[in-house]
């Protein structure tokens, strides 16, 4: 988020010489190890950081978009009575090539169709097994409205990206180091914008003209100051589900007690009364669409084994933070629980709240726009860096920070260093290896320069 690719230490030209005090030398021997670190973490993460930002950006608007595309997939004619799901699992196995229902989405509404998930074929699936195949049938008619397999959806390609780079837990690792460098780049921006005093122009509101340089610049800190909260915010709750900060949190919540099994843990059914049948799917199913309100999604999934009663999960717009966990009494039908986030341990409410929050469901289209905005702007930020650096770069050379003079960093910033690199492991441990491999360097820079 900061300015200058120059000897931050180096005087103006033709100033008159003045004796250094002690608290200034060490500011400015602060900057300039701030500026390197800020520079270096920018220019190397810039390809991952692009890639992460845009795809997070159009998934923002996923539901909008898939609503509009898929509409003749989504809405039908209501007609006089539906067929039973029983008959329709069939159908959706059938249009699948698939002998294994994974689950069902039903809609309240009257109008919708019903989505049903079976197993396909092959190993195209997220986890390397089979992929899963959804089948929208008409409820009324029985009619097949459109099949799509794991993966060949344009947004299964963008999460993909997004999540790992297609590259499995590499890429997941790649992209945790890149978010994780987004928050130091956001922190060591705002230190480098801050004004010390100043009130000129580029410092509160940027500049419109002038040269490149200059207002690249003022395009890069000044507005990277006003977006950084919402930029931090987004950036930090994705490290909720990452690969190592995300496992690490897991654990944690599971250790202290707060991962809820009312919540994760398949619910048992009572013993059977004597000659007692289980209950119709249709049944299971009214009664769980009796708890969906309009535009809620009740994602079911048949009991498998004669001992658990079924499981649904009602949310709106696959928002985990108002997402429930409704159990029906697989002998009855009836729904006998209904847990809620507020039921839940504190700690995993923290978990669904990041996931809800990073992919901006918290408030519907205007928090779906703010995530929307974060990603973009924190693509300008890395963009802007780079043609600040091209543009400023002496001809034939890098125009790199130079190296900052010895014990430049107190005691404290080596303090918030470590903290930051245990709260962060995997940037932590990639500031080691930078470290050693600046210290490995130095010597042949000194000698090609």
């Amino acid at each position: 988020m900061s300015g200058t690719i120059i000897d931050v230490a180096a005087p103006a030209e033709d100033a008159p010489e003045r004796e250094e005090t002690p608290r200034a030398e060490g500011a400015r021997r602060l900057y300039a190890v701030v500026w390197r670190w800020h520079f270096y973490a920018g220019l190397l993460t810039a390809p991952l950081m692009w890639v992460v930002t845009l795809t997070g950006a159009l998934y923002a608007f996923r539901t909008e978009i898939v609503e509009w595309r898929d509409r003749p997939w989504l809405v039908v004619e209501p007609g006089p009575q539906r067929k039973g799901l029983d008959e329709l699992i069939e159908v959706a196995k059938k249009a699948g090539g698939s002998d294994e229902l994974e689950g069902m989405a039903l809609r309240p509404e009257p109008d919708r169709s019903v989505r049903f998930m079976v197993e396909g074929t092959g190993t195209g699936g997220h986890d390397g097994g089979p992929p899963h195949v959804d089948v929208y049938v008409n409820p009324y008619t029985g009619d097949v409205l459109g099949t799509r397999t794991e993966g060949t959806d344009v947004f299964d390609v963008v999460l993909a990206l997004h999540r790992n780079l297609m590259y499995g837990s590499t890429g997941r690792a790649l992209v945790e180091l890149t978010t994780a460098w987004g928050l130091i780049l956001l922190a060591t921006g705002v230190y480098l914008w801050w004004p010390r005093g100043k009130t000129n122009v580029g410092v509160w509101t940027p500049r419109l003209k002038g040269k490149l340089y200059a207002v690249l610049r003022d395009w890069h800190s000044v507005p990277g100051f006003y977006l950084a909260a919402l930029i931090g915010i987004v950036t930090a709750t994705g490290l909720v589900f990452s690969l190592v900060m995300g496992s690490t949190f897991n654990w944690s919540v599971q250790k202290i007690g707060h991962w809820p099994p009312a919540w994760m843990a398949p619910p048992k059914a009572a013993p059977a009364p004597p000659g007692a049948s289980a209950a119709p799917l249709d049944v299971v199913a009214a009664n769980f669409l009796k708890e969906a309100r309009p535009g809620e999604v009740v994602a079911f999934r048949p009991a498998a084994k004669p001992e658990l009663n079924h499981r649904a999960w009602i949310s709106e717009d696959d928002d985990k933070n108002r997402m429930r966990a409704v159990t029906a009494d697989r002998w009855t039908g009836e729904v006998i629980s209904s847990v809620a986030p507020a039921d839940l341990p504190f700690m995993y409410r923290v978990r669904l709240w990041s996931v809800s929050t990073h992919v901006g469901k918290i408030f519907g289209l205007t928090t779906e726009i703010l995530a929307c905005v974060a990603s973009l702007a924190m693509f300008a930020l890395s963009a802007t860096g780079v043609w600040m650096w091209w543009e400023r770069r002496p001809r034939n050379r890098t125009g790199f920070p130079r190296r900052p003079e010895p014990k430049s960093l107190p005691r404290w910033g080596w303090l918030i260093v470590v903290v930051g690199g245990v709260l962060l492991p995997v940037a932590g441990a990639s500031m080691v290896l930078v470290v050693l491999l600046d210290a490995l360097a130095y010597p042949l820079r000194k000698r090609w320069a």
